[in-house]
């Protein structure tokens, strides 16, 4: 019998000391997007929750830390919804965060608003802003467009209550508006909720700006055994979107719950000794992307070590499907890295495929890259993930596509430089 324990113990030590573990992922996972954290946001320290779930579990790793402890404090400016949200037409309330969304860029409203429908053949910003011109409004409207107009949401108008913009899928919420408002109401509702198209809405809702939110990244390190002064850097941020309201939460599972996750399971794997690396490597959890990539900026500006001692940064985001591979932003540019990568891959058989593409400032990657860091993004592909910043991206029955392999692929790629 104590042969038998023997026996699986040195399995799982085997297993845990050379492999990823999906399972301990997962548990992050479930974890950074449970509603105790509020959804990593700006509303009932959301954050500053995940930020300790993660210094801990850097902890329990033993990581090395560049000062007293793991956090990196810093603050931005940022706008919140911390109480009830009331959208109501006719008789029905609708459902905040399920049938609709408001713009981080508003500021508190409350009454009856008149909505006026807009012809059909509106479907651009320029035609949406010649018809608003040519038309006289009254204060108290609300003017209600089917179109996907980007570049009107959360804009100031004169003369109007509000626009909002219908759409036949969940509406996604982003707060990277929220340092700049306006008293205009901007919302994203579900076409189906005004197919009758109701001449009223009450609408009632308050907003709380914070001028200078207090925030922190988590960063810590394992020690190289031969290049301790050289730098390999994986980064995720945890942050997500926090919550819209007293009710409606956004977990953030794919974005980027798994990032983050995998961050920690790769810092979990290199403080075992056995893995140890030749060179140190630093795991960085930043704050504020959604907001601006307000985390990553900071620490681009203020670096905790010289950046110029960083062979390569490698920043996850959005890494939860995996069916069509992976991509990477930047590869593009850095063509040595992309041959190695698909070398690498090619052999082994990780991922189905690996996509190049040029440079793009779409996430935390960004900042490094233009302090001169070799850095890139990789994001996984598939259809099998479609929520994005909606209430649904939520860790139930999360697919974790191709976790093992780019695991895999991350970690010989860091053995084998």
């Amino acid at each position: 019998m104590k042969r038998l324990g023997f026996f699986i113990s040195l399995l799982l030590f085997v297993y845990f000391a050379n492999g990823q573990d999906v399972e301990y992922a997962r548990i992050c996972l479930d974890k950074l997007t449970s509603k105790a954290f509020h959804g990593r946001g700006y509303v009932k320290n959301g954050d500053l929750k995940a930020a300790g779930f993660i210094a801990k579990e850097f902890g329990k790793d033993n990581l090395s830390s560049f000062g007293e402890g793991y956090f990196q404090g810093y603050s931005f400016p940022i706008n919140s919804f911390p109480g009830k949200i009331t959208f109501k037409i006719g008789d029905e309330k609708l459902i905040p965060g399920d049938d609709f969304v408001i713009s981080c860029s508003n500021k508190s409203a409350d009454g009856e608003f008149n909505l006026v429908y807009l012809p059909d053949n509106i479907d651009s910003d320029s035609l949406f802003a010649d018809y608003y011109s040519a038309n006289n409004f009254r204060p108290n409207d609300i003017l209600v467009v089917k179109a996907n107009l980007r570049g009107l949401y959360g804009k100031a108008f004169d003369g109007i209550a509000g626009v909002m913009l219908l759409s036949d899928k969940s509406p996604w919420w982003h707060v990277s508006n929220g340092t700049n408002l306006n008293n205009t109401i901007s919302i994203k509702a579900r076409s189906s909720k005004f197919a009758n198209k109701p001449a009223k809405a009450r609408i009632k809702f308050e907003n709380k700006f914070f001028g200078n939110y207090k925030t922190q990244n988590v960063i810590g390190f394992v020690k190289g055994r031969k290049y301790p002064g050289k730098y390999f850097v994986f980064t995720a941020h945890y942050d997500h979107l926090g919550m819209m309201g007293n009710k409606a939460y956004f977990p953030g599972a794919n974005d980027n719950g798994s990032g983050t996750s995998m961050v920690l399971d790769l810092a979990r794997h290199y403080s075992l000794p056995e893995n140890r690396p030749d060179y140190s490597i630093v795991f960085i959890t930043f704050s504020g992307e959604e907001s601006g990539l307000h985390g990553s900026g900071y620490f681009a500006e203020n670096p905790l070590f010289p950046l110029q001692d960083i062979k390569l940064l490698i920043n996850l985001d959005m890494v939860g499907s995996g069916s069509d591979g992976i991509t990477v932003v930047n590869s593009g540019i850095y063509k040595d890295l992309l041959e190695k990568m698909r070398t690498l891959n090619n052999k082994n058989s990780f991922l189905k495929r690996i996509k190049e593409r040029g440079e793009s400032c779409n996430s935390d990657h960004c900042p490094f890259y233009q302090k001169g860091v070799k850095s890139v993004f990789i994001y996984t592909m598939g259809g099998e993930l479609k929520e994005y910043h909606t209430v649904y991206d939520n860790a139930d029955k999360f697919p974790f596509t191709a976790y093992d392999g780019l695991f895999k692929l991350l970690t010989n790629l860091v053995d084998n430089k």
